[in-house]
């Protein structure tokens, strides 16, 4: 049975990555929701829109339950990448695949076993990933050496360069920019 504080120890120990539509990487340093929380702008949101979430959940508002796992998957829905990597293995949640998805995926795992992203650079290279599709459903496990190596493509696709990923320092450096269909919703 693992105590909490063990599974504290566990969540601060691992790395994990908000990726902007944009292809911008942040870095997490606590939770991914607690990221959300603190710049609800960031991530075309605002504290009242939250607030309502987690009210009607009659939850508190950071509580890793349902309302974490609405906002979370909203964000997937409007083309975010949720990745954490745990002891033996990354989980990696996106909305649905396509091309542009697999450019930012490329580019990252490209960029974490070569050079490192904020001080961490991955030694592992044939740690899994698995990768959850919310909308689509998309499941596949991979290596980062298998993203890394274009094994996301079709065989007539490539990486384009327009979709780079660019690591920001700071959630002051990570921007949204909506996209008609999110106004509607």
């Amino acid at each position: 049975m693992t105590h909490f504080r063990d599974y504290l120890k566990e969540i601060t120990n691992t790395v994990a990555y908000w990726i902007s539509p944009k292809g911008e990487i942040l870095p997490v340093m606590t939770n991914h929701i607690d990221v959300v929380i603190k710049y609800p702008e960031k991530f075309g949101l605002t504290s009242s829109r939250i607030k309502e979430i987690y009210n009607q959940y009659n939850e508190k508002i950071g509580q890793e339950g349902k309302a974490r796992e609405e906002i979370i998957v909203d964000l997937l829905k409007k083309g975010f990448i949720r990745i954490r990597r745990y002891k033996n293995t990354y989980s990696l949640n996106i909305g649905k695949m396509s091309k542009k998805i697999k450019d930012i995926l490329f580019d990252w795992a490209n960029k974490l076993i070569k050079t490192g992203i904020n001080g961490m650079k991955e030694k592992d290279r044939y740690i899994p990933i698995n990768i959850q599709g919310f909308q689509d459903h998309f499941m596949k496990t991979l290596t980062i050496q298998d993203i890394a190596n274009d094994a996301l493509y079709e065989k007539n696709e490539s990486f384009d360069i327009e979709n780079t990923v660019i690591i920001v320092e700071s959630a002051e450096d990570f921007t949204y920019e909506p996209r008609l269909l999110d106004n509607i919703r």
